[in-house]
């Protein structure tokens, strides 16, 4: 089984490669990862309807059918604890798919067409937050929630 990120955004500080590279190193311990880096068409404030509906586009040619995928996005399912989301996680990589797509959309959320494709959508927060910080926490507990499957100490409680 594979975890394959996709990501949209622009430039990145080199703080947010270096936590991007740190937690695809310690995700490759447990399954094969890779990180997927799609640009987000430049558009004005203004036309947030159009700049989902053309990274709608840009994801859907990258998804194969029957691949679950999994949308982080704040409308999506909250979790209370950690252990929640690992045993919700687990769920997913049981149903024994060879490929689990996990995504991190636009600054304006994801095209109602996306959210119709996704297995399931996960919410990081209630609070609002940049973009990068959104990556790096779900890069961060996607590797938290491994090592409470596997009862590595990791995670205290």
């Amino acid at each position: 089984m594979k975890l394959r990120w996709i990501i949209f955004e622009g430039k990145s500080p080199e703080w947010v490669g270096a936590a991007r590279a740190e937690y695809l190193r310690k995700l490759r311990g447990f399954y094969p990862v890779e990180i997927e880096l799609l640009k987000s068409p430049k558009l004005e404030r203004e036309a947030a309807v159009e700049k989902k509906r053309k990274e709608a586009e840009l994801l859907k040619r990258r998804l194969v059918s029957g691949q679950p995928l999994v949308l982080f996005d704040e409308a999506g399912k909250s979790f209370r604890r950690s252990e929640d989301f690992s045993i919700e996680l687990s769920q997913l990589i049981e149903l024994g798919k060879s490929e689990i797509v996990l995504c991190i959309g636009g600054a304006y959320g994801f095209d109602p067409s996306v959210v119709e494709l996704a297995t399931k959508r996960w919410s990081l927060s209630g609070l609002t937050m940049n973009h990068w910080v959104s990556q790096v926490m779900a890069l961060e507990q996607v590797y938290r929630a491994l090592t409470i499957q596997r009862a590595l100490p990791y995670h205290n409680r």
